[in-house]
Parts: structure tokens; C-alpha cells; sequence
């Protein structure tokens, strides 16, 4: 079960993803060859749930980009299904406090790190994608691994304990919600607010000291490689839905200017 984004992460190749809303496999499989690195089929914003989700993952797989989730709350069922189908990551939104987090941990990760129930799942092709020899524990300790588990900071209370919160065993990095944050900022849109731009380089600092990565989300083109810039680890670009009405928008201008 290699994570090809953690992979990347981890040799500093500045992976670009972008938000799975359109709901189809055919999508998830057609973004495979556009040159992105991971997409995040949304079940917080999106209308899916676990049962849909695991056909987008098996498109994004056939098409070879990393399926990441992101789940619609932290309670159990909502992150250990998600796991157990096969996505690569889990995208956590509305964190406010570090108990939050901790409570995530214990759901996401295995002992001995958390309490994450077992069960042989399409993850790992129900027991068989591991040696018969391979015990337990080694099982769990690839899970581990290799399912990466990252917190949003989109609300002040998080961005508060963001030290703490980078710290714990069992985060993997953290994924910021900048239109979230910036209206729990009170300065909702305000991207270039010195208040906003402070608050982008704790969470930053906070990560990197921590030995964590740090994605953060824009929806202009430009800013992905000014995000790379400034030290991001890995940027989402935009929602896939969107992405597609500007193209047609564009195509469809240039043609009627030529008629």
C-alpha cells in the first residue's frame, strides 16, 4: 500500500492536487493523466459518502494519482470506512482543539499509536496483500505508515494550539482551509492581511519544526507556485468542477472571438 504522495513529500517534489467534486470514477481516472499528484474527494462539502468514495478511489488508482478523502466530521465511522476502502489520507476539517485531535488520532492510526480498529479490508485486499508470514503488527505498522492523517487549520482555536497540535505522534502534517481561516480571523478573504500572512508562517513554522509537512489551498494560479515559494510543502489547486467550467469558458470565448 505505498503512498506515492508521501513518497513525493518526502523528496521535497512539491506535489499539486486539486478537490474531487464532480462524483464520478471516470473523473477520478481522467485526472490521473492531467499531471496531478493527488486529489481530495470531498465528503465534507461534496454529497459522497463511503460507498461512492471507493469507486472514485479505484478510478484515481487506475489513473495513477493518490487518493486522498476528506471526511465530514471526527467521529469514528466516518474516518475508520474511509480508511478501510483504500484512501491514502485523510483531510480533517473544523479542528478547534487539541482534544479534537488527539480523539482523531485514536480513530486514524493503529496501536500503538492509536486504537484504530482492525479488520483485513479492501486496503489490503481483505488480508491477502501480505504474506501469510507477515503478522499482525507488521500489518498495522504499514497503515501506520503509509496512511497519512492531517488535521485543517481553518478556525482560530486551532490555529492557537497549532505548536501542540503538529507535535502529536500520529499527525502527519496539516492542511489549511484559508477562506475558513481567514473568516474565523475576522478577516474573511483578506489573503494578503499582515494578520493573515503572521498566521500562515506560524502554521508553517510550527509544521516544519515538527518534522510535519504543510499543504495550503488556493483557488488563483498563480499563487501555487508563489504557496511553493513562500515554503508550502504541497499546494491543492482549485475544485475540479471549477477547473472545468473556466476550461469551457475559455475554449468557448477564444472560439466565438475567431467567428
Amino acid at each position: 500500500m505505498k503512498n506515492t504522495l508521501k513518497e513525493k513529500l518526502q523528496h521535497h517534489q512539491q506535489p499539486i492536487g486539486t478537490f474531487f467534486e464532480l462524483g464520478s470514477p471516470n473523473a477520478a481516472e481522467a485526472l490521473g493523466h492531467t499531471g496531478l499528484d493527488f486529489i481530495i474527494i470531498d465528503n465534507e462539502h461534496g454529497p459522497f459518502e463511503a460507498e461512492s468514495t471507493l469507486s472514485f478511489v479505484r478510478g484515481a488508482e487506475l489513473g495513477g494519482v493518490c487518493p486522498l478523502a476528506r471526511v465530514r466530521e471526527v467521529s469514528r465511522p466516518a474516518v475508520l470506512k474511509l480508511l478501510d476502502i483504500g484512501v491514502k489520507g485523510l483531510i480533517v476539517p473544523n479542528i478547534h482543539t487539541i482534544e479534537q485531535v488527539t480523539e482523531l488520532v485514536s480513530y486514524a492510526k493503529f496501536a500503538p499509536i492509536g486504537n484504530r480498529g482492525f479488520c483485513p479490508t479492501r486496503k489490503d485486499a481483505w488480508g491477502y496483500a501480505y504474506p501469510a508470514t507477515e503478522s499482525v503488527a507488521e500489518n498495522m505498522a504499514v497503515c501506520n505508515a503509509e496512511t497519512l492523517l492531517i488535521p485543517q487549520c481553518e478556525t482560530i482555536g486551532c490555529l492557537e494550539q497549532i505548536e501542540a497540535i503538529t507535535a502529536l505522534d500520529g499527525v502527519d502534517g496539516i492542511f489549511i482551509g484559508p477562506f475558513d481561516l481567514s473568516i474565523s480571523m475576522g478577516i474573511p478573504g483578506q489573503f494578503e492581511h499582515p494578520d493573515f500572512q503572521a498566521a500562515l508562517q506560524r502554521i508553517l513554522n510550527a509544521c516544519h519544526q515538527n518534522g510535519k509537512f504543510c499543504i495550503s489551498f488556493t483557488v488563483q494560479p498563480d499563487a501555487v507556485a508563489a504557496g511553493f515559494l513562500q515554503g508550502f510543502d504541497a499546494m491543492a489547486y482549485g475544485l475540479d468542477a471549477a477547473v472545468l467550467v473556466q476550461a469551457y469558458r475559455t475554449l468557448i470565448a477564444q472560439v466565438r472571438a475567431q467567428q
